[in-house]
């Protein structure tokens, strides 16, 4: 698929680069939980990856108020 081909397919579905890399990025984040590998894979900071693992598993990251 050419560079045009999916220019044209990205704009018939209304979606931009931003979007699709944030998809992916949050994709992969519930597929490993790893923010390590999530930093390494897209070349972002810890805090980035960090808040896309907490966004894909909120289970993981309840505060328990008595340990607070």
């Amino acid at each position: 698929m050419g560079i045009s081909n999916f220019k044209s397919l990205r704009d018939r579905i209304g979606i931009n680069f931003t979007q699709l890399r944030q998809d992916r990025l949050l994709d992969e984040a519930r597929e490993t939980a790893d923010p390590v590998r999530l930093m390494r894979l897209f070349g972002i900071t810890s805090y980035t990856a960090i808040h896309y693992v907490r966004t894909a598993h909120p289970e993981r990251f309840t505060i328990d108020p008595t340990q607070a």
